[in-house]
């Protein structure tokens, strides 16, 4: 005896990502019951578009999975609702989101996507732009010193809580920082005396070229006239048998030695703002190795600098309390619904 045909059915076999209308084809999309039947595992979005004929749509998935690693595995439109069948899962593995500025001279907010608006906001950060420190020189014919010196023996008296303050004559070079600003010896005074800084005098040290043995008079390159530096050191000079020094010289008693480091430029302040449900991990080349918890920040400043230009990915991991994957979409992405009453498989769950 035959088995009669239900001719209502729409019965089609899906082995690959793509428009289910499609791959049902033209004459059966049009039929009121559809019947999807997953025969491999779906690697990308399967999407369903709405159609008036539909009353009954399922999608069995038949042992197989449907994973997408951009975005939702499903993008359903349809009025109908999709029915799902099966115990293979249907998750996004979309677990990270990244953002950048290209521009140095960026200032504002970034929004990352999928990611409930979280931002990374670049702000300028008015901090104390000038370190000044001095060092007592007990007496002799000469002071040899470089960045490094100053950083560990001098004291500070201006801009102590400056960033990198305790580091910054010395910090990438080999005898003088000049990243983000300028070292200057500003003069000398008497032991106990005050800074020398209104005398509006300064010296550029880190101008002064490798091995030079010239000796420049206190005075020079200085904004005052020739002849009217008024303290005891008459000369500095780039120690020609240590080149990695200079030298204050000629003192005829002790002697207070003070320098300035004059910043070029403000902090940028980069803050993190986390909108997701869930903490997430951020990695990049500012906040890198940060955690944000849920509806939480992270904050990092870079010192001596305008750049606010940046590139950070944020990232999600775990499960929520039923076991299901977190993801940065929706399962499903589009307009329709689901209907999971006979489905055991394991969906994954948006972050947010």
């Amino acid at each position: 005896m035959s088995i009669p045909l239900i001719s209502n059915i729409g019965y089609t076999e899906v082995n690959s990502a793509g428009n289910l209308n499609d791959k049902a084809g033209v004459a059966k999309s049009k039929l009121p019951i559809q019947f999807f039947k997953l025969t491999n595992n779906i690697t990308g979005n399967l999407t369903l578009d709405n159609d008036s004929a539909h009353k009954k749509i399922i999608l069995d998935t038949n042992g197989f999975s449907i994973t997408n690693s951009t975005g939702s595995p499903l993008t359903t439109n349809s009025s109908t609702i999709l029915e799902l069948k099966g115990n293979g899962n249907i998750q996004s593995t979309l677990k990270t989101s990244n953002t950048s500025q290209t521009s140095s001279g960026f200032l504002g907010t970034t929004t990352f996507d999928n990611s409930n608006s979280s931002t990374i906001l670049v702000s300028d950060v008015v901090t104390d732009t000038t370190v000044e420190k001095y060092f007592d020189f007990t007496g002799g014919s000469s002071y040899r010193y470089n960045g490094s010196t100053l950083d560990s023996d001098a004291t500070f008296t201006v801009g102590e809580n400056t960033p990198n303050a305790s580091t910054i004559f010395g910090t990438g070079s080999s005898y003088f920082n000049t990243s983000g600003g300028t070292p200057f010896f500003i003069g000398d005074t008497v032991v106990g005396g005050s800074s020398p800084v209104g005398s509006n005098y300064q010296l550029s040290i880190a101008s002064i070229p490798p091995n030079t043995v010239s000796q420049l008079r206190m005075d020079e390159y200085a904004n005052i006239s020739i002849g009217q530096y008024p303290f005891a050191a008459t000369g500095h000079n780039r120690y020609s048998n240590d080149p990695n020094f200079h030298r204050v010289q000629s003192f005829s008693s002790p002697r207070r030695l003070w320098w300035r480091f004059v910043r070029s430029g403000n902090d940028r302040r980069f803050l993190f703002t986390n909108n997701l449900n869930i903490s997430c991990t951020l990695s990049g080349d500012v906040l890198n190795g940060d955690t944000a918890s849920a509806g939480g920040t992270a904050t990092e400043d870079k010192s001596n600098t305008t750049d606010g230009s940046f590139n950070v990915t944020m990232a999600i991991s775990g499960t929520n309390g039923s076991g299901q994957p977190y993801a940065l979409v929706n399962v499903n992405n589009g307009t329709g619904t689901l209907n999971i009453d006979n489905y055991t498989g394991t969906l994954s769950t948006r972050a947010f």
